[in-house]
């Protein structure tokens, strides 16, 4: 039976006041919660990382720059500055040496349940100081430890591993610099971050692995960090160190032969300190490493482009597991391992720019080499397109060095030798091998060196960059935000004819079909809809609303508005505007595409009112899905000596 017109208004209006009564009622609760809240002020970081383990509501009652015993320069020395920020170093108990292993990893470390952080109108960041020589961080980390037990380049979890449930991160206010990430966490559930500006961080705002219920709304990203003065191998440096002073301090009469002279551990190790401590005063003089007067240091440090050596994100939503393989195939058998409901509306996000620096990972008996913290040993920089650390000249190659691999090396000889002893340093990943060691001592004329591709200076997949990347999930909807002006400045990758192989881990079929400087606006991979019945209404995932324009790289293969990869199903495509770059039109042959569907996808629904300026393209150039349940590599999906 119809209701009179006068009930059925009635009715409306009713439901309509008691929607907005409640809303009302929502928000004073709101407000209530954060007059309430208890405030974080500059002091509360003095000692490192401010660990919150108790529920509750907390608000920042001041503009905190991160900077724990911050330094005097002028009166510190090489060796100060070199261990400076190092909290084992510091040995303050409450900071555990597994948990910090690699320096204070966040400002603020969540582990705890039901926490609500108010920004308050002020802002949080990483100061200069610490953002030079701490290269991974969050400004908030959303657990107990950065990494799952058994994940990543260490074992972080020595307590129970303490992911953050039911987080609020509520604006107005800035989340600032960070070497790596805004917000970053594992096994997460329930994180709502609403009206927070994140800007200046190097890899991506928010990145979440594993996560079970998220929303970011309303949201602005102005832009990313533009004046990164380092590359990678500066962090390989400051990791190193603290392997060879343990060395020094246990035989300190130890030696090897490097570079056709014998080198005793001090020299390598002062050798070491001073190029970082050069580093470190030249960024905080000048923003950048000073050629004329540190041209050793500017040569292996120096960041041409000043803007992050790896993939970028806006945002990242992945399941179980670090995001440094390739992109997703087939979805996970297993539930518990992936991400669901996922939600990622009203976001502005423009000015983005980054580079991926290619590090061929010198490969030895079929295994990467690399080092007790993962790093690569680099023997060619692809940015000068030159061998570095040695010489071929003369048809053979002999090894010269230089402060990072001499370090490396003589850390691995002496792991090899079982010389570092039990200690709180980390030894399991270290894979520099017999050969290697005994052709930098010069026992081993005959050896040339094989490169192994596709990778970056902790041998991570290169997979060019992604604004929104959301994979391995189970329900998502990706609406009404705004991606603008994203630029690209990598170079093509190196040449084939210097690639033994490429990684492992990569998920193309062809070598050659490498995506360095590839760019993506909105990519998902191996996700589905909410649950199985694909076509239950609401319960499909969407990607509607959404205007991306202007994405820029010169030497891309592809350029993507939006990506469907891997066998995803259940999506729902509606009502976006993708206008990659205003000169270009729909043309299938160049490397601009509205939206692309992978062949292996399915119940992909592209509506009509979609327009992509420059087209839709389906195609499928990957290799076969693995079996389920297959990781990339050993220790849990990390590629260390693989």
């Amino acid at each position: 039976m119809k209701l009179p017109f006068s009930l059925l208004a009635f009715a409306l209006l009713t439901h309509s006041a008691t929607a907005t009564a409640i809303q009302a009622a929502d928000c004073e609760a709101r407000a209530s919660q954060q007059r309430h809240a208890k405030c974080l002020y500059n002091n509360h970081f003095i000692d490192g990382t401010l660990i919150i383990d108790q529920p509750g509501a907390y608000k920042l009652c001041d503009n905190i720059v991160f900077c724990p015993h911050n330094m005097d320069v002028d009166n510190a020395s090489d060796e100060e500055i070199a261990s400076a920020f190092d909290p084992i170093e510091q040995g303050n108990p409450k900071y555990n040496n597994n948990e910090y292993a690699l320096g204070f990893f966040a400002a603020i470390a969540v582990q705890a349940d039901d926490v609500s952080l108010f920004l308050n109108g002020y802002s949080i960041a990483q100061c200069r100081e610490h953002a030079l020589m701490q290269r991974f961080f969050a400004v908030i980390e959303l657990a107990s430890a950065p990494f799952l037990p058994d994940n990543g380049p260490h074992d972080f979890v020595s307590d129970p591993f303490t992911p953050a449930k039911n987080f609020k991160l509520t604006g107005p206010g800035t989340v600032g610099l960070s070497s790596h990430h805004g917000i970053h966490g594992n096994e997460n559930e329930n994180v709502l971050i609403s009206g927070v500006t994140f800007k200046d961080f190097e890899v991506g705002a928010v990145s979440l692995n594993n996560v079970k219920g998220l929303t970011i709304k309303n949201c602005d990203i102005p832009n990313n960090r533009h004046d990164v003065p380092i590359l990678g191998s500066f962090s390989a440096a400051l990791k190193i160190r603290p392997y060879l002073k343990h060395l020094l301090e246990t035989n300190p009469d130890y030696s090897m032969t490097l570079g056709g002279s014998v080198k005793p551990v001090m020299e390598v190790y002062n050798t070491l300190v001073t190029q970082i401590a050069n580093v470190y005063k030249d960024v905080m003089q000048y923003g950048l490493i000073d050629q004329a007067t540190h041209p050793l240091e500017y040569q292996l440090y120096n960041n041409p482009n000043q803007v992050i050596d790896g993939p970028c994100y806006a945002f990242l939503v992945h399941g179980r597991g670090p995001a440094v393989g390739g992109f997703g195939e087939m979805q996970d058998t297993d539930a518990s391992a992936l991400s669901n409901s996922v939600e990622i509306v009203n976001n502005n996000v423009q000015n983005i720019k980054c580079f991926t620096n290619e590090v061929l990972a010198t490969v030895v008996d079929g295994g990467v080499q690399n080092d007790a913290r993962g790093a690569i040993l680099q023997f060619y920089n692809a940015l000068d397109e030159a061998y570095i650390g040695m010489d071929g000249s003369s048809g053979t190659y002999t090894y010269t060095g230089n402060a990072n691999l001499d370090a490396q090396i003589m850390v691995g000889k002496a792991l090899n030798q079982d010389l570092l002893g039990d200690n709180i340093l980390q030894t399991n990943v270290n894979s520099v091998s017999l050969p290697l060691v005994e052709w930098a001592e010069g026992n081993n004329p005959s050896y040339a060196p094989s490169f192994r591709c596709n990778g970056d200076s902790m041998h991570h997949v290169i997979k060019g960059s992604i604004m929104f990347r959301v994979e391995d999930c189970q329900g998502f909807i990706i609406r009404g935000n705004t991606i603008n002006n994203v630029e690209i400045l990598s170079k093509g990758p190196v040449q084939v004819e210097l690639c033994g192989d490429f990684h492992k881990g990569a998920s193309s079929l062809d070598g050659s079909d490498r995506m360095i400087a590839d760019l993506r606006g909105i990519s998902v991979a191996a996700v589905s809809a909410y649950d199985d019945s694909l076509g239950a209404g609401n319960d499909i995932s969407s990607i509607s609303n959404n205007t991306i324009t202007n994405l820029k790289s010169a030497v891309a293969n592809l350029i993507a508005g939006v990506d469907i990869q891997g066998y995803s199903e259940g999506v729902d495509i509606e009502n976006n505007y993708v206008n990659l770059d205003a000169t270009v039109g729909n043309n299938s042959s160049d490397k601009w595409v509205g939206l692309r569907i992978r062949q292996t996808a399915s119940a992909i629904f592209v509506k009509q009112n979609n327009n992509f300026v420059q087209g839709e393209s389906q195609e499928n150039r990957r290799k076969l899905p693995r079996k389920a349940g297959e990781t990339e590599w050993p220790n849990s999906g990390c590629p260390f000596g693989h």
